[in-house]
Formats: structure tokens, C-alpha cells, sequence
């Protein structure tokens, strides 16, 4: 124990260079946490539900809104309880209104909030995960995500995933501007990065700390090969560093295609590609490694830079996954439900309604 192990990526649970599992080893019993989700090695199927963790400040908008505003699919995050539906005890598709937007073509969502503890519970109490409505489950929770999911309505987690130091780095500039966030603090902003390394305010290992379920206390070399086995076990992983890749190798991973107004929705992709869609780029300083903060930021991240590099690994190995699915996957067979005459794909479609919002 105590031992970092290298694990082959792509191997399947039984193989003999994975991880430790002996019975009742720690990695098995947290991965009995996930049970609900599949394993990363198991073949798609059309019934698998892909199940997004949103880490802060990891490209992750720039994914989320080009599958839910470009591919226009069904999600489940905390805006289907906007505009009234929180109170809904059947689960159902809405198109909340969109506030200040006079009238637009309305996203679908579901009637459950999956990213919140209460949400996720009342989720499960009205059926969500067997009523198969959502195409895309967005929250920030790994574990708690669990219970929205059933063994015969599995979910599919994928992430995409940031330099642990970027994401300090990215994390200090936000949190002095984000007016709108509980972490908002506007004094940071007469601070140095040093004093921010140094101060209780930075996180110590989150994604460690997420990925092992231990929020709190000392991490040891135990939480970092929990987190691993996590990673590898369940995940389908993306880099902020690689947003095109990783967002074709979803696309070709879940087999998505268009079918609202191709044309229309490739330039909405693009468009997300290329610029990100939360990006809070006035304030940046170059940060460099000859920056005296680094070492510091790294040293409040020491088992994330590690868990980070074995990530990098697993986004080469797991191109496998795809293998023989064209590039432009998301371009095959597409239909226009928007287009005069509106075309659709031979298991049909539901175009997204246009809505006009009351004056």
C-alpha cells in the first residue's frame, strides 16, 4: 500500500495489469459507489445515458453548450426547474423561458435539478433515470450522481479535464470577478498569486479529494490510486488542452449526429470550439513555471499534477474506444427538422419547439 500503481488504461476490469482489486480492497468498495454507471470498456448502447461531471474552470461550458445549444439535446442540469417546474411531481420534457430573451428557439430539459444533493433525490423519487428523457445529465457531484441512475437505466461518465495549476491560476482571476458566485471575492483582486497559494482560500487536491470521496482531511497515497481506478474505471476523458478532440471523440463515442438544422448547428460548434463560452480572459497574467507561485500551487495540487498526467495517458489510450468511427461522425446521416421540407432519421425526432415568450 501506499504504492503508486501504473495501470494499463483500456484494460478490462479482469485483467491482471489493472490496478489492485482484491476483494475488499479500497478500490473495489468505491467503485461499488458507481455501480449505477458503467464501466468505461463496456460497448455503447443507445440506452446508456452520458453523464457529464463539470469540473469549475476546465473547459467543461465549452462541452455542455455545444451538446446541449449546438446538438440540441434533452439535459437534465438546474435549469429545468426554472420557470415553475420544481414543483412538477411527474417527470417531463419543459422548455423553461429564458430570462431577458424575448422569444427563441427554447432548449428541451427535463423537470429535475441534477445538480444539487435534493435535486438529485428528487430526481430518483420521480423515476428520472427510467424514463429515459435525458440525452445529456450535467452535474457537478461524482458520487451523490449515483442515485440517478438505475441498474436497468445506467448512466456513462465523461469529463474534461484541466493542468491542476491552470485551473488555480484560472480559479484565482474568477472568484475576484464572478459577482454571481458563492465563491466570489472581490478582495482577491489587491492580491498576489503567492498569497492566494498560501491562504486557505485555494484547494488543496480537488479533483484527488472528488474522485477518492474524502473532501476533508490529509490525502494519502491511497486516495490518489482510488481516484485513479476511478478515472479509469468509469470515465471517458477529455483535456481542456485538446477541446476539438475531445469533443469529435464524445461525439463519435455516444454516436452523435444532427438532426435540428445541420448547417446551422456546425457553425454553433465551431463557434464554441474556437472561443470557449465562460471564458474569463481580462486580468490573466502569463504564468510560467519560473513563477514563484508555481511551486507553491503545485505543491497544494501534488497529487492532482499526478493524477493529471495519468489522465493525459488515459485521453491517448482510450482513442481506442472510437476506433474505426470517421472523424466527422457528427456530420453522417444528419436530418433537418427545421429545413422546408423537414427531414427526419428513421427512428424519429423531436425538433425542439420554437417558443414565444409572453410579453
Amino acid at each position: 500500500p501506499g504504492q503508486v500503481v501504473a495501470v494499463d488504461p483500456v484494460a478490462p476490469a479482469g485483467d491482471a495489469a489493472a490496478a489492485p482489486t482484491a476483494s475488499g480492497s479500497p478500490q473495489e468498495s468505491i467503485l461499488g459507489l458507481l455501480s449505477n454507471f458503467k464501466d468505461t470498456w463496456d460497448p455503447y448502447e443507445k440506452t446508456d445515458i452520458p453523464m457529464f461531471w463539470h469540473i469549475p474552470k476546465a473547459g467543461g461550458s465549452s462541452i455542455k453548450d455545444t451538446m446541449g445549444g449546438c446538438h440540441r439535446f434533452v439535459q437534465a442540469t438546474e435549469f429545468g426547474v426554472t420557470d415553475g417546474h420544481g414543483a412538477e411531481t411527474e417527470v417531463a420534457i419543459v422548455y423553461p423561458a429564458v430570462p431577458g430573451v424575448a422569444d427563441t428557439d427554447r432548449s428541451p430539459f427535463v423537470n429535475i435539478d441534477s445538480t444539487t444533493v435534493a435535486g438529485i433525490a428528487r430526481a430518483k423519487q420521480m423515476g428520472f433515470a427510467d424514463a429515459h428523457l435525458a440525452q445529456l445529465v450535467v452535474s457537478p457531484f461524482v458520487f451523490e450522481t449515483n442515485d440517478l441512475f438505475t441498474p436497468t437505466a445506467k448512466g456513462r461518465l465523461f469529463s474534461v479535464f484541466r493542468h491542476p495549476i491552470e485551473r488555480a491560476v484560472s480559479m484565482f482571476y474568477y472568484i475576484q470577478v464572478a459577482d454571481w458566485e458563492p465563491s466570489y471575492k472581490p478582495e482577491l483582486k489587491d492580491w498576489t498569486m503567492e498569497q492566494y497559494a498560501t491562504s486557505d482560500i485555494v484547494e488543496n487536491n480537488w479533483m484527488t479529494r472528488q474522485l477518492s470521496n474524502q473532501l476533508g482531511g490529509e490525502l494519502t497515497e491511497e486516495n490518489l490510486n482510488k481516484a485513479m481506478e476511478v478515472v479509469r474505471t468509469k470515465f471517458l476523458v477529455g483535456l481542456m488542452s485538446q477541446i476539438e478532440r475531445t469533443m469529435s471523440r464524445v461525439e463519435k463515442f455516444f454516436r452523435m449526429t444532427y438532426h435540428v438544422n445541420p448547417t446551422n448547428q456546425e457553425a454553433c460548434r465551431n463557434r464554441l470550439m474556437s472561443g470557449g463560452s465562460n471564458s474569463n480572459s481580462k486580468n490573466k497574467k502569463p504564468f510560467t513555471e519560473e513563477d514563484p507561485a508555481w511551486a507553491l500551487l503545485a505543491h497544494q495540487n501534488n497529487f492532482d499534477m499526478q493524477l493529471y498526467s495519468y489522465i493525459e495517458a488515459l485521453f491517448e489510450e482510450q482513442d481506442a474506444f472510437v476506433e474505426g468511427i470517421p472523424d466527422e461522425f457528427r456530420k453522417i446521416d444528419g436530418t433537418c427538422c427545421k429545413c422546408d421540407p423537414p427531414t427526419f432519421p428513421p427512428e424519429g425526432f423531436t425538433c425542439p419547439q420554437a417558443v414565444k415568450n409572453d410579453a
